[in-house]
């Protein structure tokens, strides 16, 4: 007799299919995600190196303050590389820190010192402190603050980039997220315990969570979570750096406008808890929770004014910046031009919070100081990569090829760049001059830093590797299977 293949037996073999391969999509990729988020944080890790930790030891200064001495000024550090001198030219500060009723204060956003106190407090705990362990314990808080924020911001550009492609393709999302990864200076800052470059990872991650609402991937608490974390990040976001409030308030109004009105609560108390570290600092410091440092410190630089001869300086000075270290950054702005229809408001919340970011750059005095690169345009590096998702929608075989050759070439010309500055150092004074020469230069005469992780991220980083690739091959069988099974 011929075995029956109607019937209710056969009706739940065939929904057990179809729920068992989607779910072993689901955890393939949620295997490449974690494997992408370790191997690039072992990079960034590998790469830490005594050039910036001494360069940028303001960053660490706070952190310790915190712990040693349970305050929030600098002054009083036992550790000769964290007692920083306070300099003024006539009655205003010139440098990174201020005198204040007395106290030294770093004309910095709290969050950055905050987040690194919580790594230095369990250091402290294994014995490990600033004094006797400088670049190790130095190196460990960057490595567990800004190094691991910014690979779990190249995750959130990976999901984002999936999303924008419908999940039909793995080599644009992960190339989009390498790109930002390694290509941007999002890698030359990834290796400093550094406040813009953890404000832009809040700021992608937030983005990320609130597309994922508008697209409606979550319902019911997991939504409400969703949010609540969305408003934690963008929180911290601005408690962390002023340079993307603007930014954050696009996309404020991004998740506004999804009128889904029972996330407004989840969402307005994670910002609030995201933000009120900053408000107990400035209050305890300042006696104002409303007054941030850079203001009570009196920098009127990084204040808002409009004078036409500084805009136009400062257009051309951000022009050639991006061309000569960030040439793909051109590539993903001319890609945003070809996102599809459906996509419409996801570019439009995009260019917004670009052109946020531009008109608050080109209408202050300051550039950033000492850079390796455009500092100030790290918030804008996740969304100028996501705009190249829009250059595969080009039809024409020939224009399409010519345009991914063009990506290739200027990808790994960007790679190739950001990886010097991120291996040398980002603190380049003579911005004048172009950082590549000198520092391929001294590279080659054998001037390398000394990189107290390397040799314990070796193995990792080479296990990473190797994770990923499977991943991704796994990732791929996932979907083949997916698409040959039959759904009738």
């Amino acid at each position: 007799m011929s075995e029956d293949v109607s019937g209710p037996d056969a009706a739940r073999r065939e929904s057990s299919v179809r729920s068992v391969v989607p779910a072993r999509r689901r955890l393939s990729t949620r295997a490449l995600e974690l494997s992408l988020l370790l191997f690039l944080w072992c990079v960034y890790g590998a790469a830490i190196n005594s050039g910036n930790l001494d360069a940028f030891n303001l960053q660490q200064a706070g952190v310790e303050a915190m712990v040693e001495r349970r305050q929030f000024s600098l002054e009083g550090s036992d550790a000769p590389k964290l007692q920083i001198r306070v300099y003024y030219d006539g009655d205003k500060p010139f440098g990174d820190t201020f005198l204040y009723d007395g106290r030294q204060y770093a004309a910095k956003q709290p969050g950055q010192f905050m987040a690194g106190a919580l790594v230095y407090f369990v250091l402290r705990l294994l014995g490990l402190n600033y004094v006797e362990n400088y670049l190790l314990v130095s190196a460990l808080v960057t490595f567990f603050t800004t190094s691991l924020i910014t690979a779990a911001a190249a995750v959130a550009v990976f999901r984002l980039a999936r999303e924008f492609t419908g999940g039909d393709t793995l080599l644009w999302p992960l190339a989009v997220a390498l790109v930002y990864g390694l290509g941007t200076i999002a890698f030359v800052y990834s290796g400093i315990a550094h406040h813009d470059g953890l404000a832009s990872g809040y700021l992608v991650i937030a983005f990320h969570f609130v597309v994922s609402l508008a697209r409606e991937r979550t319902s019911g608490r997991s939504a409400k979570v969703v949010a609540g974390v969305a408003g934690l990040m963008l929180g911290l976001t601005i408690t962390t750096s002023m340079l993307p409030v603007f930014m954050v308030c696009v996309v404020g109004i991004y998740f506004v406008s999804l009128r889904r009105w029972e996330l407004i609560v989840p969402a307005l108390l994670g910002g609030v808890a995201g933000v009120a570290p900053l408000l107990i600092y400035n209050a305890l410091s300042f006696g104002n929770p409303l007054l941030p440092p850079n203001i009570a410190g009196g920098y009127p630089d990084s204040y808002l004014h409009f004078d036409p001869h500084n805009t136009v300086a400062k257009a051309r000075f951000y022009v050639s910046e991006i061309t000569y270290y960030l040439p793909i950054v051109w590539a993903g702005l001319v890609g945003l031009a070809f996102y599809p229809r459906d996509l419409w408001r996801e570019r439009l919340v995009m260019l917004g919070m670009l052109l946020a970011l531009v008109f608050q750059i080109l209408n202050i005095e300051t550039h950033g100081g000492c850079h390796y690169g455009p500092r100030f345009l790290l918030p804008a590096m996740p969304y100028a990569c996501l705009g190249l998702i829009g250059l595969r929608n080009l039809r024409a075989p020939t224009p399409r090829r010519l345009v991914l050759a063009a990506i290739v070439l200027v990808g790994a010309a960007s790679v190739f760049i950001t990886s010097v500055g991120a291996l040398y150092g980002a603190m380049y004074c003579e911005i004048e001059h172009y950082a590549l020469w000198p520092y391929l230069a001294a590279l080659w005469r054998g001037e390398w830093r000394v990189m107290p992780l390397a040799a314990w991220l070796v193995a990792p980083l080479v296990l990473c590797m190797l994770l990923l690739a499977s991943a991704c091959r796994n990732y791929q069988r996932a979907r083949a299977s997916e698409l040959s099974t039959p759904v009738s």
